[in-house]
């Protein structure tokens, strides 16, 4: 009877554990067919600032637990390489690498968090990313979409503020042209594993 009384707590702290929890861990690429821009506006006209998709040729390392409709990742990091932004010209490249701090921080940093499947809905998540640019970190939620079709097809747009890194939006022409805060990272991912 003693020999029961000590094997119930671990079979009630098994029975809690999750028994349909998955621990996994997998290498994915992102291939060329991918995009990736930072879109932002000023009081003038808009700018796009294309990624080079070709950075990111190597694969990335993704480790994650998987419940029914939650999936949550540790060190799951994409880099960007400041440097492989082009916003279209000299002048506007100078001002967007200032505007990141480029010199001291030459990447941005976005980390997946957790990924929760939307009810009643196919193919749509709600994704809680960090972010760190200009060595300031941020959380943000956002919605993605996803399909398998040669390899996983995953977009979204994220927006958020420039303010949240501490960061302060150029001012050109004596104050005449105002870069607004807000800015848009769009994408559309192509995975495979690796």
């Amino acid at each position: 009877m003693k020999r029961l009384l000590y094997l119930l707590p671990l079979l009630v702290l098994v029975s809690f554990t999750g028994l349909e929890t998955v621990n996994n861990s997998t290498s994915v690429r992102i291939t060329p067919q991918s995009k990736l821009h930072i879109k932002g506006t000023s009081n003038v006209t808009d700018f796009t600032c294309q990624y080079n998709i070709k950075n990111l040729n190597k694969p990335i390392r993704i480790h994650y637990v998987s419940t029914a409709d939650v999936i949550k990742f540790k060190k799951s990091e994409l880099i960007l390489e400041n440097s492989g932004f082009d916003c279209g010209g000299k002048g506007i490249n100078r001002d967007f690498h200032d505007l990141l701090k480029s010199n001291t921080y030459p990447e941005i940093t976005l980390s997946l968090k957790q990924i929760k499947l939307k009810p009643d809905t196919k193919n749509i998540a709600d994704a809680t990313v960090q972010i760190e640019i200009a060595g300031q970190k941020h959380t943000y939620h956002m919605e993605t979409k996803f399909h398998k079709d040669n390899g996983w097809h995953i977009s979204g747009v994220l927006k958020l503020n420039i303010k949240d890194f501490q960061l302060e939006a150029p001012k050109k022409m004596l104050g005449l042209i105002v870069v607004s805060e807000e800015i848009e990272i769009n994408f559309k991912l192509v995975v495979e594993e690796c």
